[in-house]
This record gives C-alpha cells, structure tokens and sequence, in this order.
C-alpha cells in the first residue's frame, strides 16, 4: 500500500529559482521545472535537484546568420544541493515535443513548476494537446536503456531498477489514456507492479545511489519482460492518434510567441 510508504520529498523550488539566476541563458527562462526522483515519487534525502525547462532566443537574434545556441546545460553544487539545469530553446522544445519526445512533454507538465504565468498555461495545453503514438519511441527506448544501464553497474542499485519501472509505465499510462503520470507510486498499484513500492522503500529510506542484493536485484529484473510486453500491447491498444493533432497550433503559437518579442 502506498499509505505505508514514507513521504516523498518535495523539491526545493526557491533554491532551484535562485539557481536559475546565476546561470548563463542565450534569452530569457520561460518555464523551468523539476523531473528525475522528485517527481518520479523516489527522491532519497540526497536526492539532486533536476530543472529541466524552456527557454525563449531573442527574435532577433534568430534572424541573423548566426543562430544561437539552443541548449543549456549546467551540473553544479549550489547551496550545498547538486543542481542539473537542461534548458532548451522554445522552438526546438517544440519542434521535439511533436515528434514524441518524452523529455519535453515531462518538463512542460510536471507538478513542480518554478513559475506561472498565462503563457506557460498555453504552452502546457498546446503540450497536452500534442499527445501521439509517436511517443512510444521515446518510452520504449527508454526503457531498454535503463535496462543496459542497470546490467552495466559494477552493483545493482535501487535507483536503475526504478527508473526502468517508472519509464516503461509512464509511457503505458500515456498511450493507454493520452495523459502524462510520472508517479511511479501511482502508476505502480495501478498496473499491478505492487513490488515496486518496496523498492520504492528501499531508495526513499536511503541514498540516491544506495545498492539492493542480488536477490532484490533478481525480483525486479524479472518485471522486465513484462513491462516490454505491456508497453507494447499499449501501442497496439492506444487510442492515440498516429501523429500530434495541433502541429499547426503549435506553430502558430511560437510564431506569435517570437512576433511580441521583437
């Protein structure tokens, strides 16, 4: 039962704001939020802080022959906090949310949102709006890299193991209903994987990087096929369109996003 589970930790989003201020931007931050163990439902006490976001280009600055950058990346300790800021140009934010990338949809729509502002609203519509087939390749991807990624540890760790339940039923609940959840304490019950609640235990009561034995590390590896096989029934069951139905929506909306910016 989830009751029984020890409260997941909410992100600190004043630090996360403050931290924002002192990072270098090619524009202005137009919506930052905060994914990875905090939204997920596992973040351990040392768990980092993972801002991930949208960010606006001068509209200028966009017409010349020199583009600039459409990414930004910082990794650092501030305030005592690891923090791992990924922003993205709006443009390209959208550009990679219509082609089903799971990244943009998380960032525009989880729960933990620095700011607020009627823009962002329609920027999180336009976001829910967008919802695809297409995302299967983000999901099942995904999935199988985390499986790679946990086999490749000199450990077996709590945190790999979670990632590799929480991603595969993201991406089943968003195919099977059109709606992102990426809280694995929800989504867990919910498709029948009640084991990974005590695994949940495990990395919330711990470190972030805390290892499991080999005989917890076993149970949980042999969920593997079958969240493969329920990401694909998913697919083949959703009643999702093949492609995002407001691809010129969203175009309109950047185009008159640039045109008050100039």
């Amino acid at each position: 039962m989830t009751d029984d589970l020890p409260p997941n930790a909410l992100p600190d989003l004043d630090l996360g704001r403050r931290f924002i201020l002192t990072c270098a931007v090619p524009g202005d931050v137009f919506q930052c939020g905060v994914t990875g163990s905090h939204d997920y439902g596992f973040s351990s006490p040392d768990s980092d802080l993972d801002l991930k976001g949208v960010f606006i280009a001068p509209t200028r600055a966009l017409l010349g022959l020199r583009r600039p950058n459409d990414a930004v990346e910082r990794l650092t300790v501030f305030e005592g906090l690891e923090c791992d800021l990924s922003l993205t140009e709006v443009g390209r934010a959208l550009s990679l949310l219509l082609a089903g990338n799971g990244n943009m949809i998380e960032r525009l729509l989880t729960p933990f949102q620095l700011y607020e502002s009627p823009e962002i609203e329609e920027l999180q519509a336009l976001a829910r709006g967008a919802v695809s087939r297409r995302f299967i390749r983000h999901y099942q991807g995904f999935f199988r890299g985390m499986c790679r990624e946990h086999d490749r540890e000199p450990v077996p760790r709590a945190k790999s193991l979670l990632y590799a339940y929480r991603v595969a039923l993201t991406g089943v609940h968003l195919l099977r209903t059109g709606e992102l959840e990426a809280d694995l304490r929800r989504l867990a019950p919910l498709y029948g994987y009640d084991d990974a609640l005590s695994l949940i235990r495990i990395k919330v009561e711990g470190a972030e990087k805390g290892a499991v034995s080999q005989e917890i590390d076993a149970l949980h590896r042999a969920a593997w096929p079958r969240l493969e096989a329920d990401l694909q029934a998913a697919l083949e069951h959703s009643p999702l369109p093949d492609d995002p139905p407001n691809e010129v929506a969203c175009e309109a909306w950047l185009v008159e996003l640039r045109r008050r910016r100039l």
